[in-house]
Protein backbone atom coordinates (compact mmCIF):
# COMPACT_ATOMS: atom_id res chain seq x y z
CA UNK A 1 0.00 0.00 0.00
CA UNK A 2 1.26 3.53 -0.85
CA UNK A 3 1.77 5.68 2.28
CA UNK A 4 0.22 8.93 1.56
CA UNK A 5 2.02 11.86 2.66
CA UNK A 6 1.35 14.36 5.01
CA UNK A 7 3.39 17.62 5.79
CA UNK A 8 4.85 17.63 9.09
CA UNK A 9 5.59 20.40 11.40
CA UNK A 10 7.96 20.60 15.05
CA UNK A 11 7.80 23.10 17.56
CA UNK A 12 10.83 24.87 18.56
CA UNK A 13 11.94 27.57 20.54
CA UNK A 14 9.95 30.77 19.28
CA UNK A 15 13.13 33.00 20.12
CA UNK A 16 15.03 31.31 17.25
CA UNK A 17 14.83 30.70 13.63
CA UNK A 18 11.51 28.49 12.03
CA UNK A 19 13.18 26.61 9.88
CA UNK A 20 11.11 25.34 6.61
CA UNK A 21 12.17 22.13 4.30
CA UNK A 22 11.06 21.52 0.70
CA UNK A 23 11.23 18.19 -0.81
CA UNK A 24 11.94 17.02 -4.17
CA UNK A 25 10.05 17.04 -7.57
CA UNK A 26 8.75 13.50 -7.43
CA UNK A 27 9.50 13.34 -3.03
CA UNK A 28 7.58 13.91 -0.59
CA UNK A 29 7.63 15.53 3.23
CA UNK A 30 9.45 11.91 3.99
CA UNK A 31 12.20 13.38 2.45
CA UNK A 32 12.87 15.01 5.34
CA UNK A 33 12.13 12.29 7.58
CA UNK A 34 16.19 12.01 9.30
CA UNK A 35 16.46 16.26 8.51
CA UNK A 36 13.90 17.36 10.10
CA UNK A 37 13.65 16.12 13.38
CA UNK A 38 17.46 16.22 14.08
CA UNK A 39 16.75 20.12 13.21
CA UNK A 40 14.53 19.83 15.85
CA UNK A 41 16.55 18.59 18.39
CA UNK A 42 18.80 21.19 18.13
CA UNK A 43 16.11 23.73 19.21
CA UNK A 44 15.00 25.12 15.75
CA UNK A 45 10.78 24.86 14.76
CA UNK A 46 10.66 23.11 11.57
CA UNK A 47 7.83 23.08 9.24
CA UNK A 48 7.59 20.56 5.90
CA UNK A 49 4.84 21.03 3.79
CA UNK A 50 3.71 18.92 0.72
CA UNK A 51 3.59 20.50 -2.58
CA UNK A 52 0.72 20.83 -4.93
CA UNK A 53 0.61 17.25 -6.64
CA UNK A 54 2.30 15.33 -4.19
CA UNK A 55 -0.82 14.75 -1.52
CA UNK A 56 -2.25 12.32 -3.32
CA UNK A 57 0.65 9.90 -5.01
CA UNK A 58 -1.17 9.17 -8.06
CA UNK A 59 0.37 8.49 -11.41
CA UNK A 60 0.28 12.22 -12.89
CA UNK A 61 0.45 13.83 -9.46
CA UNK A 62 3.33 15.97 -9.73
CA UNK A 63 3.13 16.43 -13.30
CA UNK A 64 -0.63 17.05 -13.55
CA UNK A 65 -1.26 18.39 -10.15
CA UNK A 66 0.95 21.35 -9.55
CA UNK A 67 3.93 23.58 -11.57
CA UNK A 68 6.14 25.64 -10.70
CA UNK A 69 3.43 28.51 -10.26
CA UNK A 70 1.50 26.76 -7.45
CA UNK A 71 4.56 25.54 -5.69
CA UNK A 72 5.89 28.94 -5.03
CA UNK A 73 2.63 29.89 -3.74
CA UNK A 74 2.96 26.72 -1.68
CA UNK A 75 6.58 28.01 -0.59
CA UNK A 76 5.71 31.52 0.36
CA UNK A 77 2.03 29.77 2.49
CA UNK A 78 4.78 28.08 4.48
CA UNK A 79 7.24 30.94 4.68
CA UNK A 80 4.17 32.84 6.48
CA UNK A 81 3.43 30.16 8.57
CA UNK A 82 6.48 30.22 10.24
CA UNK A 83 6.55 33.64 10.59
CA UNK A 84 3.74 34.22 12.60
CA UNK A 85 5.18 31.99 15.39
CA UNK A 86 9.20 32.87 14.56
CA UNK A 87 10.64 36.32 14.40
CA UNK A 88 13.04 34.81 11.00
CA UNK A 89 12.59 32.32 8.60
CA UNK A 90 15.56 30.05 6.83
CA UNK A 91 14.36 27.86 3.99
CA UNK A 92 16.07 24.94 2.34
CA UNK A 93 15.39 22.75 -0.04
CA UNK A 94 16.34 19.51 -1.88
CA UNK A 95 16.35 19.49 -5.73
CA UNK A 96 13.51 21.24 -7.02
CA UNK A 97 13.02 22.43 -3.24
CA UNK A 98 16.51 24.01 -3.31
CA UNK A 99 15.66 26.30 -6.60
CA UNK A 100 12.51 27.18 -4.18
CA UNK A 101 13.92 28.16 -1.47
CA UNK A 102 17.04 29.94 -2.89
CA UNK A 103 13.85 31.71 -4.60
CA UNK A 104 12.62 32.70 -1.19
CA UNK A 105 16.00 33.95 0.04
CA UNK A 106 16.37 36.04 -2.59
CA UNK A 107 12.62 37.65 -2.85
CA UNK A 108 10.66 37.12 0.60
CA UNK A 109 12.05 39.74 4.09
CA UNK A 110 10.97 37.05 6.53
CA UNK A 111 13.53 34.71 5.23
CA UNK A 112 17.28 35.51 6.60
CA UNK A 113 19.51 32.69 5.13
CA UNK A 114 18.45 29.54 3.39
CA UNK A 115 20.49 26.23 1.36
CA UNK A 116 20.38 24.41 -1.53
CA UNK A 117 20.59 20.37 -1.55
CA UNK A 118 21.31 19.15 -4.82
CA UNK A 119 19.77 21.82 -6.53
CA UNK A 120 19.57 21.87 -10.13
CA UNK A 121 19.85 25.55 -10.67
CA UNK A 122 22.34 26.78 -13.15
CA UNK A 123 21.79 23.34 -15.00
CA UNK A 124 19.20 21.22 -15.56
CA UNK A 125 18.78 17.51 -14.63
CA UNK A 126 19.23 15.63 -18.02
CA UNK A 127 17.38 12.33 -16.83
CA UNK A 128 14.23 14.67 -16.18
CA UNK A 129 11.83 12.16 -18.31
CA UNK A 130 13.85 9.10 -16.60
CA UNK A 131 12.92 10.62 -13.58
CA UNK A 132 9.02 11.13 -13.90
CA UNK A 133 8.67 7.34 -15.62
CA UNK A 134 10.71 6.10 -12.96
CA UNK A 135 7.89 8.11 -10.32
CA UNK A 136 4.96 6.20 -12.93
CA UNK A 137 6.64 3.39 -12.13
CA UNK A 138 6.48 3.63 -8.26
CA UNK A 139 3.11 4.66 -8.25
CA UNK A 140 2.54 1.49 -10.42
CA UNK A 141 4.27 -0.62 -8.13
CA UNK A 142 2.01 0.25 -4.96
CA UNK A 143 -1.47 1.02 -6.83
CA UNK A 144 -1.58 -0.95 -9.78
CA UNK A 145 -2.29 1.97 -11.62
CA UNK A 146 -0.64 2.16 -15.09
CA UNK A 147 0.67 5.63 -16.48
CA UNK A 148 0.31 6.18 -20.36
CA UNK A 149 4.28 7.55 -20.55
CA UNK A 150 3.79 7.89 -24.65
CA UNK A 151 0.70 10.60 -23.70
CA UNK A 152 2.35 12.16 -20.96
CA UNK A 153 5.71 13.46 -23.30
CA UNK A 154 4.63 16.38 -24.10
CA UNK A 155 3.59 17.03 -20.76
CA UNK A 156 6.74 16.37 -19.07
CA UNK A 157 8.94 18.24 -21.63
CA UNK A 158 6.19 21.50 -20.66
CA UNK A 159 6.89 21.02 -17.09
CA UNK A 160 11.03 20.77 -17.99
CA UNK A 161 10.87 24.13 -19.30
CA UNK A 162 8.26 25.70 -16.39
CA UNK A 163 11.19 24.16 -14.22
CA UNK A 164 13.88 25.54 -15.93
CA UNK A 165 12.40 29.27 -16.29
CA UNK A 166 12.00 29.59 -12.42
CA UNK A 167 15.41 28.33 -11.63
CA UNK A 168 16.59 31.22 -14.42
CA UNK A 169 14.34 33.43 -12.68
CA UNK A 170 16.65 32.49 -9.69
CA UNK A 171 19.50 32.43 -11.64
CA UNK A 172 18.82 36.34 -12.77
CA UNK A 173 18.81 37.48 -9.17
CA UNK A 174 21.57 35.41 -7.41
CA UNK A 175 24.12 38.21 -7.67
CA UNK A 176 22.12 40.04 -5.30
CA UNK A 177 21.60 37.78 -2.76
CA UNK A 178 23.23 38.87 0.40
CA UNK A 179 22.49 36.75 3.05
CA UNK A 180 23.61 33.43 3.95
CA UNK A 181 23.52 30.36 1.73
CA UNK A 182 24.44 26.87 2.44
CA UNK A 183 25.12 24.60 -0.44
CA UNK A 184 25.03 20.72 -0.02
CA UNK A 185 26.32 18.54 -3.10
CA UNK A 186 26.94 14.85 -3.36
CA UNK A 187 30.26 13.70 -5.71
CA UNK A 188 28.28 10.88 -7.44
CA UNK A 189 25.04 12.24 -8.22
CA UNK A 190 22.91 10.26 -10.86
CA UNK A 191 20.35 12.82 -11.35
CA UNK A 192 22.03 16.41 -11.55
CA UNK A 193 25.07 17.49 -12.62
CA UNK A 194 27.01 17.82 -9.40
CA UNK A 195 29.48 20.45 -10.34
CA UNK A 196 26.20 22.94 -11.23
CA UNK A 197 26.51 23.15 -7.24
CA UNK A 198 29.70 24.69 -8.02
CA UNK A 199 28.69 26.98 -10.22
CA UNK A 200 25.84 28.07 -7.46
CA UNK A 201 28.43 28.99 -5.05
CA UNK A 202 30.21 30.69 -7.95
CA UNK A 203 27.61 32.89 -8.75
CA UNK A 204 26.54 33.74 -5.66
CA UNK A 205 28.96 36.60 -5.73
CA UNK A 206 27.70 38.54 -2.46
CA UNK A 207 26.25 36.07 -0.26
CA UNK A 208 28.15 34.32 2.75
CA UNK A 209 27.94 30.95 1.09
CA UNK A 210 28.49 27.49 3.28
CA UNK A 211 29.69 24.97 0.39
CA UNK A 212 29.70 21.03 1.23
CA UNK A 213 30.81 18.74 -0.79
CA UNK A 214 29.97 15.03 0.21
CA UNK A 215 31.77 12.72 -2.15
CA UNK A 216 30.32 9.80 -2.01
CA UNK A 217 27.00 10.92 -1.97
CA UNK A 218 24.18 10.39 -4.36
CA UNK A 219 20.61 12.70 -5.51
CA UNK A 220 18.80 12.36 -2.47
CA UNK A 221 21.25 13.74 0.56
CA UNK A 222 18.43 13.93 3.03
CA UNK A 223 18.35 9.92 3.56
CA UNK A 224 22.05 9.38 1.50
CA UNK A 225 23.74 7.54 4.62
CA UNK A 226 25.97 10.52 4.52
CA UNK A 227 22.78 12.32 6.28
CA UNK A 228 23.76 12.34 9.54
CA UNK A 229 26.97 14.73 8.41
CA UNK A 230 24.48 16.99 6.23
CA UNK A 231 22.54 17.41 9.67
CA UNK A 232 25.14 18.05 11.54
CA UNK A 233 26.58 20.36 8.92
CA UNK A 234 22.97 22.21 8.34
CA UNK A 235 22.90 22.91 12.25
CA UNK A 236 26.41 24.68 12.53
CA UNK A 237 25.30 26.82 9.70
CA UNK A 238 22.03 27.64 11.27
CA UNK A 239 23.70 28.21 14.95
CA UNK A 240 25.91 30.56 12.83
CA UNK A 241 22.95 32.93 11.66
CA UNK A 242 21.37 32.70 14.48
CA UNK A 243 24.10 34.29 16.60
Amino acid sequence: MIRIPHAVEYDGDHTRLGVVLLHSYTGSSRDMKFLAPALNAAGYGVYVPVLRGHHDRTAYGPLLGGNPDDWWVDTQAAVTRMHREYPRVAVFGLSLGGVLALRAVAELDAVVAGGVMAAPIWQGSPYFTRTVHGYFDYVQHFTGVKADKAAMAGAIDDQRAAIRHLAHGVMRDAADIVKPVFIAQGGKDSVIDPETARQTRANLVNADTDFHWYPNADHILTVDPVHPQLEADMIAFLNRVQL
